[in-house]
């Protein structure tokens, strides 16, 4: 499903839209049409519904009280990856079988990489999906990263920073923080040393990338400016930092927000903001899951969905404190720190809505963490 969305760029031929969607959309499609098979037939899920439920209860009731088409699709969107970590968790796993699954990561992401490569070197820099890719390679970063700080193996290292090239060259600020975090706070790097350690590469990869000509002109208007020219509040960020036009979102969605801060505008109702700003046609999207859940959901939409995420982290490393498997371990470290990275990329991005790319794939890590594990093993 992830390779889908490459179609038309790998294949110059393959169209990028068929009828009302473009091919993003039909992953989702297809990955609910695979979710919606099994389901049926699904074992004993252990995936834990408790801290989730509570969110999707809420979306589902709001849909069926202020239906629309547009927010049945996000509400599908939405709903997915906890299917499909629902499923995830129903299955039984061997080392054998996290060893298979892994490599198939792997062989998807150096897919990705060699197109990647492909578009530096034969189309002028143009590669697709330029937000969306560091999403999926963040996942497989998170596991490679673990399984170095497990192993002490530079191969995995290498990898990793491989990975990280990506964001980097093509100066994907988010995804080039969110590898950072990955690397620097990881939670099978349990030795003092080895997060002393972390700490100093990883700050000192901070400032060559802020340092970076391609960081520079992206991120400043003069094309060069201090760290102290940043601003976390990009809605606040003056006349210098370039926010890729998020700064001005928040002004269209206030006078919404102020008039229905609880329960919100209704599923989906942000999509009508930046059309009607733009005559119906250009950017539809937030880029801010906090500021598109709270425009549509209100603060008990937004609520809801940080304390399923909150919960399930702390819940994950009550598990990992007294875990000895290794790798029952990693995946373990591999959720929390996705849960962090997860929580950083709303903030910027339309990350629960990139099901295929990176929301399907956390809510499967997760499920995998509550499931069960042959005892060999």
């Amino acid at each position: 499903m992830a390779l889908l969305p490459y179609m038309s760029y790998a294949f110059p031929f393959f169209p990028q839209s068929i009828g009302p969607f473009n091919l993003s959309g039909y992953a989702w499609l297809l990955m609910l049409l695979v979710v919606m098979y099994y389901l049926p037939n699904m074992k004993k899920s252990a995936f834990p519904y408790a801290f989730w439920i509570p969110f999707y209860a809420y979306i589902v009731l709001y849909l069926l009280v202020d239906f629309s088409f547009p927010g049945l699709q996000l509400t599908l969107q939405y709903a997915i990856p906890c299917l499909v970590g629902a499923q995830a968790s129903s299955f039984t796993y061997t080392r054998d079988k996290l060893n298979w699954m892994y490599g198939q990561m792997l062989f998807l992401t150096g897919i990705i990489v060699l197109l990647f490569v492909y578009g530096q070197l034969f189309r002028h820099g143009w590669v697709p999906m330029a937000a969306q890719t560091p999403m999926l390679l963040s996942v497989t970063g998170a596991l490679t990263i673990g399984v170095f700080y497990q192993t002490r193996k530079i191969l995995f290292l290498l990898i990793f920073i491989c990975l990280f090239l990506v964001p980097f060259i093509e100066v994907t600020r988010m995804g080039i923080l969110v590898f950072l975090i990955i690397f620097i706070f990881h939670f099978a790097n349990k030795s003092v040393v080895g997060k002393v350690i972390a700490i100093v590469f990883g700050f000192a990869a901070i400032l060559f990338v802020f340092n970076s000509k391609g960081f520079q002109e992206k991120t400043f208007y003069s094309g060069s400016g201090e760290i102290s020219d940043l601003s976390i509040n990009y809605y606040e960020s003056g006349d210098q930092m370039n926010t890729s036009g998020r700064s001005s979102f928040m002004k269209y969605y206030e006078d919404g927000i102020k008039k229905s801060p609880v329960f919100g505008n209704g599923p989906r109702a942000d999509i009508y903001v930046l059309k009607e700003v733009w005559g119906g046609t250009g950017v539809s999207e937030a880029h801010n899951d906090y500021l598109a859940v709270k425009y549509n959901y209100g603060n008990v939409g937004l609520g809801l969905l940080i304390l399923g995420l909150v919960a399930t982290y702390f819940d994950v490393y009550r598990m990992f404190r007294r875990e000895k498997n290794s790798y029952k371990q990693l995946l373990q470290s591999t959720v929390m720190i996705l849960t962090l990275t997860f929580m950083v990329y709303m903030y910027s991005d339309n990350i629960l809505k990139s099901t295929v790319l990176f929301t399907d794939l956390y809510f499967a890590l997760i499920g995998m963490v509550y499931a069960k594990y042959e005892s060999s093993d």
